[in-house]
């Protein structure tokens, strides 16, 4: 497993930020009224079930209005009577346009006798033209939605059945909630495939709840009219979607943060309990092995490719910019050779009692230049300096040594794995720093779980803090995610991987930008519901339950920064406290960068940050 470090860009962060100072300028709300019949559909609890703290996660921050990640402004929620409303903030007028039906479903009535509670609708776009929709109670479809900047309808290429109607286990059996899709096209084949990640909780009496993730794949063909080696691709036709694969993933967490990666191989997720996969119908799921296993398993591999006298000699470090390589003699018994070439290419060769142990083609990423050697009587130690910065290597090469991290006090080497992570000592501990859970010591990582080997190939620290929000920066790629650094809040967007000459891949994150001191901002605000931000990170809201929204805006031109006559200037922003008229609760949040529009019970508000003239 390989180990990243979210260390933030200097460069992004401003250690002078005095906070935020109380405006009093007016923010112009507008309010706009729904009927009876375009309200938000939602589901309410059953007053005759108990529900777990999944359930109350789940089912309370759910929300219900979706913006569109390929068209800027239009925004979608479904009402009580299952159609799927667009509205569209229109920054040259300042307003909303009105609510334009664009798909109808049928809902099916909610039970208090049914055997199991439905959940909330959920839409996730999945591509340009593809939308995916749940009803809640079960069926999902796949919906053609054409050019969205336009007021067209949608039509639903697929319905797919629930699991219980045809003995198949290959969907959920019951509700659940879209969390992403992704539409992808499998390189030299003409099959696109569309990825989609649901979520339920699973109730059980005798143990605790769990969070079950179902991560299936679609699958269209191209169906051919005309024979031949004279038929095109303007004669073939696209076929229904069909079911191809599906796995599942269980947890008894929650997951803070779920994404699908780049390509649809791996999903990252965010949770303070690990998720592991317990189904899958394309790839076998096999145990993973214990220590003594691994153990003889690692030994056999190397005595079969090394020399045993050469076996475990070889170990290696990394920092973020070089690898060094140490080779021990073993008291004269092993004879190093070290030879390399400065032209063309910089090849070199590192050998052992005469048998090839190492070149440069077998790293796993590009170096620059040729490796620096030192020798001593008893070891051989090479510098290599990664062409990559910034980057932490998996292995060394295919079949090598295990990373050494660290050397504990009784001389033995640290394997990856067995290294806990850092505490920052910088940073001054409060009592928003010891996690939600009182009396419970709670740890968030960041992992990756590779769909085919079923694994966690890459993990990030997050500390006791769990993530904050997570925002869309780029359409069709992975949803950005916010964490506390210190009082700050740092934006990290999911890079795409870049393969290496050996064929794998490394996973990375990269700092987009920083919300300054909003971290410890919202860790004061007890009764906060969404977190939202602007897509150009200009500004950041705390939106509570009912009535109340915080909006913090990082820059302000006329009073942006406190001159002082000694020592340097300090930057502040301004804080807008909205309360709305209406006590109604507020069921969903969307941040444009010129408003923020809410989604109550019976209305829909907007809160004019820019007006343009």
């Amino acid at each position: 497993m390989r180990y990243t470090e979210l260390r933030p860009d200097p460069k992004l962060l401003k250690p002078n930020y005095g906070g935020f100072k109380l405006s009093l300028d007016t923010v112009p709300v507008l309010r706009t009224e729904l009927p009876a019949t375009q309200r938000t559909n939602r589901v309410r609890p059953n007053p005759q079930r108990q529900y777990s703290y999944l359930h109350a996660r789940l089912f309370g921050l759910h929300n219900h209005l979706v913006p569109d990640p390929w068209a800027t402004g239009c925004l979608y929620y479904v009402d009580v009577s299952g159609t799927v409303q667009r509205v569209q903030y229109q920054p040259s007028v300042g307003r909303l346009s009105a609510c334009c039906p664009v798909y109808r479903m049928a809902l099916p009535p909610q039970s208090i006798s049914a055997s199991t509670d439905p959940y909330n609708c959920s839409l996730a776009f999945a591509s340009e033209r593809l939308c995916l929709l749940a009803d809640g109670h079960g069926t999902i479809s796949v919906l053609q939605t054409g050019n969205r900047a336009t007021n067209g309808t949608w039509v639903a290429e697929c319905v797919l059945p629930r699991a219980d109607e045809e003995g198949s286990r290959l969907l959920p059996a019951t509700g659940s909630v879209l969390l992403d899709a992704r539409l992808v096209q499998p390189d030299s084949t003409s099959t696109s495939q569309l990825h989609c990640i649901a979520l339920q909780v699973e109730h059980f009496t005798s143990k605790p709840s769990e969070t079950v993730l179902h991560w299936f794949v679609l699958e269209q063909q191209q169906q051919r009219h005309q024979e031949g080696p004279s038929a095109t691709d303007a004669d073939a036709t696209l076929d229904g979607w069909t079911v191809r694969s599906s796995c599942q993933l269980r947890s008894g967490g929650f997951p803070r943060y779920c994404s699908l990666d780049y390509d649809c191989t791996g999903l990252l997720l965010a949770s303070d309990k690990p998720f592991t996969f317990t189904e899958d119908t394309e790839y076998p799921i096999e145990p993973e092995p214990t220590g003594t296993e691994s153990g003889k398993a690692t030994a056999t591999d190397a005595s079969s490719d090394t020399d045993p006298s050469v076996a475990g000699a070889l170990s290696w470090s990394q920092t973020m910019t070089d690898i060094r390589i140490c080779c021990s003699k073993r008291d004269g018994s092993i004879r190093w050779q070290f030879e390399a070439e400065t032209e063309p290419d910089g090849t070199f060769k590192l050998t052992a009692n005469d048998e090839p142990v190492l070149t440069r083609s077998q790293l796993f990423a590009a170096i620059n230049g040729t490796p620096s050697t030192s020798e001593t009587d008893t070891v051989l130690e090479l510098v290599l300096e990664k062409a990559v910065k910034e980057s932490m290597w998996p292995h060394l090469y295919e079949g090598g040594p295990e990373e050494t991290i660290v050397t504990g006090s009784d001389g033995r080497g640290v394997g990856a794995d067995e290294l806990l992570p850092a505490p920052d000592l910088d940073a001054m501990l409060e009592e928003c720093d010891f996690g939600e859970a009182e009396g419970e010591e709670q740890y968030f990582t960041l992992e990756r779980l590779d769909r085919q080997t079923h694994r966690a190939t890459d993990r990030a620290s997050l500390g006791s803090q769990p993530p904050l929000f997570a925002m869309r920066l780029q359409p069709g790629a992975p949803t950005a995610i916010v964490v506390r650094q210190n009082v700050d809040a740092c934006v990290w967007q999911p890079v795409q991987p870049v393969s290496s000459a050996t064929g794998s891949s490394s996973w990375n994150l990269r700092h987009e930008g920083t919300l300054h001191t909003f971290g410890y901002v919202q860790a004061s605000k007890r009764q906060q519901k969404y977190l939202a931000a602007a897509p150009d990170l200009g500004y950041a809201a705390i939106c509570e339950s009912e009535r109340m929204v915080s909006i913090y805006r990082l820059n302000y031109s006329t009073s942006g920064v406190l001159r002082r006559r000694h020592g340097p200037q300090v930057s502040v922003g301004q804080q807008h406290l909205i309360f709305l008229e209406d006590t109604s609760e507020i069921l969903g949040i969307c941040c444009e960068n010129e408003a923020i529009v809410l989604l109550l019970e019976g209305a829909l508000v907007t809160l004019q940050l820019t007006i343009e003239e």
